[in-house]
């Protein structure tokens, strides 16, 4: 798979699909591949469709934060898809997003971070029961070399 990068505007809402268990969020954006020669415009015939899938909180975010007309910049892997068409089997590119992001070159916006799991706490060591071994030691705190050798705070 290759590592793609592109900018554009999202044709539509992101559509949120289901596989399993999980939550496939899917986009498509339209990247305008116009280009300038010299100081002229030189249009392309129509933008190009690319057809974006993000996963987990990603797809949740993408589905919270983005909608249609949006300037998004999207980074992830190509890969090869086939399905079942009114022509019979149709293939196109999809990229499996890694990273997706308003592009803040033709927008503004508000960032709010989303809240982490806690992390889980280490069990601790039981109480040796075996006579002769000792449970290991409580971490004592820590004091200061300079208080401690010069009494100074």
């Amino acid at each position: 798979m290759s590592v793609r990068y592109i900018t554009g505007n999202l044709a539509k809402d992101p559509e949120i699909r289901k596989a399993g268990r999980v939550e496939i969020v899917q986009l498509t954006v339209l990247e305008n591949t116009a280009t300038y020669r010299g100081d002229e415009r030189v249009p392309s015939l129509a933008p190009l469709n690319h057809w974006v899938e993000a996963k987990f909180e990603l797809g949740a975010n993408v589905a919270a934060s983005l909608h249609e007309g949006d300037a998004v910049v999207v980074v992830g892997h190509e890969r090869d898809a086939s399905f079942e068409g009114k022509d019979g089997i149709q293939f196109r590119r999809v990229i499996d997003a890694t990273h997706v992001g308003a592009d803040l070159s033709r927008a503004t916006a508000v960032v709010t971070r989303t809240p982490r799991k806690e992390p889980r706490q280490a069990p601790r060591f039981a109480q040796a029961s075996d006579e002769g071994h000792e449970a290991p030691a409580e971490p004592q705190p820590q004091t200061d070399t300079a208080t401690s050798l010069w009494g100074q705070s």
